[in-house]
């Protein structure tokens, strides 16, 4: 007797794989945490995405739809730190811990432009993968903060091309 002849089994067979899809889903739809808008006066972290502990080049820092990047530019000896944010932020401030230890700021960090989303600042500290940065923002009165190491601070990749989009 070939048990692929029988109509339950058929049938059970497609409707397994479709009834544990929508489940999946239905159950993420009823257990997840909806959206909250930011409060003025509380505080929230930002969560370092994976790029922020590999050589990308950059460090994007999220919390639902407020994203900010960090990039280190080197330019004739200096280094600066940029942070770009999809938000208009009121102040940033940074600091650092280094491998031994040691803590250095909170520095101010200077806005860039007239909106508020891009702000630079020079540091003197080694950009390496046991230094630890700080980052403190805020925006409409809500803090943000992170702490993430610097193993993105060198951009290197297996290939000879840049693949960085410029933004």
């Amino acid at each position: 007797m070939n048990i692929f002849k029988n109509k339950h089994v058929i049938m059970a067979m497609i409707m397994a794989p479709i009834l544990a899809i929508a489940s999946y889903y239905l159950v993420d739809l009823a257990v997840k945490e909806q959206p909250q808008k930011a409060v003025e006066g509380n505080t929230y972290k930002l969560i370092a995405k994976s790029n922020c502990r590999f050589s990308s080049g950059r460090c994007d820092l999220e919390n639902g739809s407020f994203k900010s990047t960090v990039r280190i530019i080197k330019d004739n000896g200096q280094q600066l730190l940029s942070l770009t944010s999809t938000h208009q932020l009121q102040t940033v401030s940074i600091g650092f811990v280094t491998s031994d230890g040691s803590e250095s700021g909170p520095y101010k960090m200077e806005s860039n432009d007239d909106r508020g989303t891009q702000w630079t600042t020079q540091f003197k500290v080694l950009a390496d993968a046991s230094t630890l940065l700080r980052v403190a923002l805020t925006a409409n009165d809500a803090h943000y903060y992170s702490e993430t190491t610097m193993g993105f601070s060198d951009y290197q990749t297996s290939f000879s091309k840049d693949f960085r989009t410029q933004n």
